[in-house]
């Protein structure tokens, strides 16, 4: 009997070449807060015209873009395909089978879907004060009106009661998927270490 492969693995112990949907990490600092509506509109796409916008994955399968459509595609049982590529090739995906209203569906669902995400004001705010220049993405007005609420007042402070639980994971993959479920369920996380 031929002895086993073993899975190229990377430091960390996660498959350095992602096989399922499962095996993706969503990011745990994404800026894009995909609200049921986003949801339910990429959902719809994949229903009625399946599969055609690519997502992106780093070298660890941590997705950089593309959250949303992995998680619901996930959901639906969707396979995956990795193509590796340095930023030098520009990625097209061909679909067949569609009918001339599919063709159209397909690119009002990939745009539409889009514009019912919604930013993270946190996030782009913490990305800012890291140091991060978002003035390539918003010009200055776009971004003051973004993250203050757009107007010359602060927002009202309300000091709300929280409650906090501790969760102790097996590993980071399984961290991941734990708050990758959190903020599908809209609960405010955040990953800690130890």
């Amino acid at each position: 009997m031929p002895a086993r492969r073993r899975p190229n693995r990377t430091a960390r112990g996660r498959a350095a070449h992602p096989k399922t949907l499962h095996d993706l990490i969503p990011d745990p600092a994404n800026a894009r807060r995909h609200t049921d509506r986003n949801l339910a509109s990429v959902s719809d796409s994949l229903d009625h015209v399946g599969a055609a916008r690519s997502i992106v994955i780093d070298e660890k399968g941590v997705i950089l873009a593309g959250n949303a459509t992995a998680a619901v595609a996930k959901d639906k049982g969707l396979k995956l395909k990795v193509i590796d590529v340095d930023g030098k090739t520009l990625v097209a995906v061909r679909r067949s089978g569609l009918s001339k209203s599919a063709k159209t569906a397909l690119a009002l669902y990939d745009n539409r879907s889009a514009e019912l995400a919604e930013w993270d004001e946190d996030a782009l705010r913490a990305l800012q004060t890291s140091g991060f220049d978002l003035s390539g993405l918003w010009n200055e007005d776009e971004l003051a009106k973004l993250l203050e609420h757009g107007d010359d007042d602060p927002p009202e402070v309300k000091t709300v009661e929280q409650w906090a639980v501790l969760v102790f994971c097996r590993d980071e993959r399984e961290q991941q998927a734990f708050i990758a479920q959190m903020l599908k369920e809209k609960r405010k996380c955040r990953a800690l270490m130890s």
